[in-house]
């Protein structure tokens, strides 16, 4: 760089550079340091780490041969003394002459320090949420025969956890209570709630083998009550008693906007196992649940969801509804293909849990 630049560099600009917080550094096309700041000189003085750092270390758009790249101004991330550095490395031109490099160094440590630990801490975070999903996958029912019920299953989570349950419980050779439930929001807190509700549930029916499926939500109310939360929660439940005996199902229903559908074999119908009663909530007062007794008969089949089912959305926004739920189903009577109707109706990423169970009965 001719001398005359230099001086007019020292005459305009070196006052302000002399002030900055920041390290800056020029650097001549040739690749000597002609100029470093007040900053930047005191600490070379006491780190022999950061002078042989500058000595050793160019710009990269000085030293590449690109001139594209040479013209641009390039930010890179350095780790240096122990601390880390976001370099800013910008071309200096004086009427329209090309006379080098200058660079400043911004300490961003801390910063660099809090995404490090947020990273660590997020990562720990997805760890444990991995894990919770590993746990929350082994508590659902295996596919396989219980009695006279054949159960199948699909479970597909919107994020790494769920809001989702469905389970089958042994109340005796001849009684299998079946239930499917669906946790207000995602993520850890509704899968944690998911594991309550399987655990009071199996409970109540190893304690109380005669609760009919009213007797058995209100007490699972009762249980969920005594948590005492501090904010609102709440959760919805279907819940039916299949008696092998009678060829029966007797169900209650505690605020499940997904009502079961049942195909019944020996006339090809469906039909909705609707039933009232209130959500279960820690503030709305507990309610009496209706029941429903309904006969069953070899190959009658009953399909179990929950919303994120029919409000799956294809790329018009629209959802695929409860109407295509039971056409589908009606159609194909395998839960392999309904979910496979659901998936292919679905456009973009899925908003909300997805679970489906079917049961196919056999009559005694």
């Amino acid at each position: 760089m001719e001398k005359a630049l230099v001086d007019k560099l020292k005459k305009t600009y070196f006052p302000v550079l002399n002030s900055m917080d920041d390290w800056v550094r020029i650097v001549d096309p040739s690749g000597e340091t002609i100029y470093i700041n007040q900053t930047l000189s005191e600490a070379k003085e006491k780190s022999k780490e950061l002078e042989i750092y500058l000595n050793e270390n160019l710009p990269l758009n000085l030293s590449s041969e690109n001139e594209a790249i040479r013209d641009t101004t390039v930010v890179e991330e350095k780790l240096i003394s122990d601390r880390y550095y976001s370099i800013k490395a910008s071309p200096i031109f004086m009427d329209d002459i090309y006379t080098g490099i200058v660079e400043v160094f911004r300490d961003i440590t801390r910063e660099t320090m809090m995404k490090i630990e947020l990273f660590d801490a997020n990562r720990s975070m997805l760890d444990d949420i991995r894990f919770v999903r590993k746990v929350q996958s082994s508590i659902l029912p295996k596919d396989k025969i219980y009695g006279n019920i054949d159960l199948s299953g699909i479970y597909i989570p919107s994020a790494n956890v769920s809001g989702d349950l469905y389970d089958i419980v042994k109340i005796d050779d001849d009684k299998y209570a079946f239930y499917i439930a669906d946790v207000m929001g995602h993520g850890v807190k509704a899968s944690i709630m998911t594991m309550f509700i399987k655990v009071s549930v199996f409970s109540i029916f190893d304690k109380h083998p005669d609760f009919s499926p009213s007797e058995a939500l209100l007490r699972l109310r009762k249980r969920f009550y005594e948590l005492e939360m501090d904010s609102s929660q709440y959760f919805t439940s279907w819940l039916g008693i299949f008696d092998f005996k009678e060829n029966t199902l007797t169900y209650s229903n505690a605020g499940h906007n997904c009502p079961p559908m049942i195909f019944k074999n020996h006339n090809s119908e469906c039909a909705y196992l609707h039933g009232n009663g209130r959500m279960i909530s820690n503030i709305i007062e507990p309610d009496v649940y209706n029941e429903i007794n309904i006969k069953l008969k070899n190959d009658d089949k009953i399909l179990f969801f929950t919303d994120g089912a029919i409000e799956a959305t294809n790329e018009d926004k629209k959802e695929y509804g409860l109407a295509r739920l039971e056409e589908s189903f009606c159609k194909h009577k395998e839960l392999k293909k309904v979910y496979e109707d659901i998936e292919e109706f679905t456009w973009g990423e899925q908003q909300d849990d997805i679970t489906l169970a079917m049961i196919s009965y056999k009559e005694n």
